[in-house]
């Protein structure tokens, strides 16, 4: 009986020695492991920063739920932030917070240095609605740009302004000093308030009908041919139209090119 109990005690010290030994290996390799290699997941805290030396994220796969949002009572919401500032030739990725809605292969090849970056994929039903990288809404100002240019836009239409209110502006240029210049324009433009009218032969006057025209619209009228001794005395405006008058019937058909411009006097025509 003796014999046996001293066996087993011997096999149990055995057995701590051997735990003891393998508990120290452990630790050894521990010690030795190549810096880098990434730490076993743990979960996320609250109150603390959560250091991470892997792509950390949170997947939501309930529907129209949100995958992961935040409140800040006085403070900021939700910040991204990257603290890479090195040469964008090299660098294409650094930007502070990354949006997209659709593929993400498709994003720019390029968005360093950018705060925040926005990409959405193309509306499959343009009548439902538009994609849109960036969308800003607000009774005040939906998007505001500052800097040396506040904002750029390139594409197909570099920027697209547009109003449904009626004392409203499509897009709305300002010079809050004299020698500053409210719009400039470098290249051709267009204005759909313009347009050539002919003068038919042995008449001296022409009608051009014009939406939204009033008695208060600026009319300017210029001949667009040569003609001896002719020359525009008058573009009359009206409600809906209005009418050039040359100070002399023409011989042949005479074409008059005209611009119409709303008055800043009165807002109106």
């Amino acid at each position: 009986m003796t014999d046996t109990v001293q066996d087993g005690t011997l096999r149990t010290r055995r057995a701590l020695l051997t735990a003891a030994a393998g508990g120290a290996a452990a630790l050894a390799v521990s010690a030795i492991k190549p810096a880098g290699v990434a730490a076993a997941p743990a979960n996320m805290q609250t109150e603390t920063n959560n250091a991470t030396i892997a792509p950390t994220g949170v997947t939501n796969s309930t529907d129209a739920s949100n995958a992961l949002f935040g409140t800040g009572s006085t403070g900021i919401g939700v910040k991204g932030r990257s603290t890479d500032t090195t040469d964008p030739a090299s660098d294409t990725r650094n930007a502070g917070v990354v949006g997209i809605a659709g593929d993400e292969g498709a994003i720019a090849m390029n968005i360093a240095l950018t705060g925040v970056y926005g990409y959405a994929d193309q509306s499959p039903d343009l009548e439902a609605g538009v994609g849109s990288g960036v969308w800003g809404d607000s009774d005040d100002i939906g998007v505001f740009g500052g800097g040396s240019i506040g904002v750029q836009g390139f594409g197909g239409f570099g920027v697209h302004g547009s109003t449904s209110a009626e004392d409203g502006a499509g897009v709305f240029a300002e010079s809050t000093v004299n020698d500053a210049v409210a719009l400039a324009v470098f290249g051709r433009a267009v204005f759909s308030r313009s347009g050539r009218a002919t003068v038919n032969a042995g008449t001296k006057k022409e009608v051009v009908n014009l939406a939204a025209c009033t008695a208060n619209t600026l009319v300017i009228a210029v001949l667009s041919q040569n003609r001896d001794g002719r020359y525009v005395r008058a573009a009359v405006p009206e409600s809906g139209k209005f009418t050039i008058y040359l100070n002399r019937n023409v011989g042949s058909n005479t074409r008059v090119s005209w611009i119409a411009f709303t008055n800043p006097a009165t807002l109106t025509g």
